[in-house]
Order: structure tokens, then C-alpha cells, then sequence
């Protein structure tokens, strides 16, 4: 009985080995696709001939600054809430680390990451880690809905989809928060997946209103968000002007308040691909060549690698002592078990 068991176990580790590999896979194929359809009729030399130096330098700090944003976030949303006080430095190497975790990890990656780094570290609770996540989620669907039908209508845009799949992203917060309120205060009994899951429904809902009631971190949330979407912005705008695509400003902010909220949402180790082909996609809604929507997610794609690669990588070997593990392998093991 007990080789049989064993046996079992190894074979679902093989399986799996093998998911994991097979995701990432069709991820490079599915990259690769996109790569040559994209340059498939461009003259890559042509392009980076008209390429300055200052300008990719300039593009590349822009991607860097964005990413930090999200580790501004982070820092005000724990100290104003929880009154954690993450190191400074973190705000830089955090939202990097994650950045990683997307792609070992294609679902939730790097919310997980995040979840399991503040309770490893700072003893945070798991539950407070994802409903601040999920208020974070919160108020980025509702800038975009507001703040995007707005856009969509000044600009204007002649794309219905665009103006329907906003409206569907501000009904949605309301879905959601009706959802919790369902969630039973009392007679939860059991220990069985459904139990825990509606004991920790019932967990998260209670923190997203002590959230919600706290106007200092709904206020700070929603500067720093908006901050972090307009850097967004200046990052894709700029790597537009750079590549030669002319664009006002109010398109890509536009742009970039639909792809927060559809770019949360991954499938596949980094969404390798389907990344660029969304990206792509809401610039051709916005009115663009859909090829420059593809150009744009490249570089972005490119220049966000560069600097988790760089700086994101040794970030997570210096904290690996943290995590109770002397490496990645056996990091991606504890994170991973933090999910069932």
C-alpha cells in the first residue's frame, strides 16, 4: 500500500513537471508567433538606426520608475492599514521579484509571491496580504470604468466593444461587492474545501470593509494608483514617440486604463504572447495599427524582462534566506503549497 502511494505521489510530481513545462512552452511558441508576425514587413535595422541612445535609456528608467509604483503601492497601503512600515528599498525590489513570479508561477504569481513574502517576513497575515490586494484590484477597475468611459467619450473612440468592456469593468466592482455581502456571517461549519473557503471569504470581506471605512488608505490608494497609471502612460507613450508612432496623450492613458485591468488577469508563465496580442488589440479598439500595438508590447515586454532579470533576480537570491530556503526551487515549492 505504501509503494503504491508513493508511487502515486511521484507520478503527480512527474504530471505535474510536466504541466509546468508544457505552459511554458506553448508560451515561447505562442511569443515566437507574435514576434514574426510583428516584424514580418519591418525593417528591424531601419528601426533601431532611428533608435538614440538617450531615448532607450530614457524609455528604459520610464519602465523601471513604473514598476516601482507598484511598490509605492504596496508600502502605503500596509502602512496606512496595517501600520507596516516596509523598508524603502523594497519598492524598488518587491514589485520586481513579483514581476518574476509571473512567470514561474502563471496564475497569481505574483500576488502570491507578495502574500507569502509580507507573511514570511513581517508575520502578516495571509488573508490581510490578499484583501489588500483585492482593494488594490478594486480601485484600479473603478479608475479604469470612470475615469476610461470618460476618456472614451471625449477623445472620442469609435469602438463599442471599448466602451462596453468599461462598463463591464465598473459593474463588475459591484458584482463583487454584492458577492461578499452573500458571504454568511455565522454557521460556518466544516473543515472541507467549501468551509475554508467561505471562512476565509468571510475573513476578506471583513477586512475590505475596515478597508473601505479607513478614508486615509482609500485616498492613498487611489493617488497612488493614479500616479502609477499615468507613468504607465508616459512609459507606452514614450516608447510609442521612440518607435515613431504619433499619438496624443489621452489615447494611451485610454489604453493603459484598459490593459491595468485586463493584464491582472494571466493564463500562461508571463502571458508570454497573449500579452501582446491584448495590448494590440485595445491600441487597434483606440484606433491605432494594430502592428503598433505589437511593436509597443514588445519593447514594454523587452525592456520590463531587462530590468527583472537585472535587478528583480539577485533581489530574490539576497531574500531566499527570509523564506526559510537556500533556493528557487525550493521557494517556488513553499509559495506554491501556500495556494492549496
Amino acid at each position: 500500500m505504501l509503494t503504491i502511494f508513493l508511487f502515486c505521489n511521484r507520478l503527480i510530481k512527474h504530471v505535474s513537471k510536466l504541466k509546468s513545462f508544457g505552459l511554458f512552452g506553448i508560451a515561447s511558441l505562442l511569443f515566437t508567433a507574435v514576434v514574426a508576425y510583428t516584424f514580418r514587413e519591418v525593417d528591424v535595422q531601419e528601426i533601431l538606426s532611428e533608435v538614440s541612445l538617450s531615448n532607450l535609456l530614457g524609455v528604459m528608467l520610464l519602465g523601471l520608475v513604473f514598476r516601482s509604483t507598484f511598490g509605492v503601492i504596496m508600502w502605503v497601503g500596509f502602512w496606512l492599514q496595517y501600520n507596516l512600515k516596509m523598508r524603502m528599498s523594497e519598492i524598488f525590489f518587491l514589485p520586481l521579484m513579483m514581476h518574476l513570479f509571473t512567470y514561474i508561477m502563471p496564475i497569481k504569481g505574483g500576488m502570491l509571491f507578495q502574500v507569502f513574502y509580507t507573511k514570511q517576513k513581517y508575520k502578516l497575515d495571509i488573508s490581510k496580504g490578499f484583501s489588500l490586494g483585492v482593494m488594490i484590484f478594486l480601485i484600479t477597475v473603478a479608475l479604469a470604468a470612470v475615469l476610461g468611459l470618460a476618456l472614451a467619450y471625449l477623445i472620442p473612440v469609435n469602438s463599442p466593444e471599448l466602451k462596453s468592456g468599461l462598463l463591464f469593468m465598473g459593474l463588475s466592482v459591484i458584482g463583487l461587492m454584492v458577492a461578499l455581502r452573500l458571504v454568511p456571517e455565522s454557521n460556518i461549519q466544516g473543515d472541507g474545501l467549501i468551509g475554508k473557503l467561505r471562512r476565509f471569504l468571510l475573513s476578506v470581506r471583513i477586512q475590505l470593509v475596515g478597508q473601505i471605512k479607513n478614508v486615509k488608505l482609500s485616498v492613498g490608494l487611489l493617488i497612488t494608483t493614479i500616479i502609477s497609471t499615468l507613468m504607465q502612460s508616459l512609459w507606452f507613450w514614450q516608447t510609442g514617440e521612440m518607435l515613431g508612432i504619433a499619438a496624443d496623450f489621452a489615447p494611451i492613458l485610454l489604453i493603459v486604463l484598459v490593459l491595468q485591468v485586463i493584464l491582472l488577469f494571466r493564463f500562461i508563465p508571463g502571458n508570454l504572447g497573449l500579452q501582446e496580442i491584448m495590448i494590440a488589440a485595445v491600441f487597434s479598439a483606440a484606433g491605432f495599427e494594430i502592428e503598433e500595438g505589437l511593436m509597443v508590447g514588445l519593447i514594454t515586454r523587452l525592456i520590463a524582462v531587462f530590468w527583472s532579470a537585472v535587478i528583480g533576480l539577485p533581489a530574490l537570491y539576497y531574500n531566499l534566506r527570509h523564506f526559510e530556503s537556500n533556493s528557487i526551487s525550493g521557494l517556488l515549492k513553499r509559495v506554491a503549497a501556500k495556494q492549496n
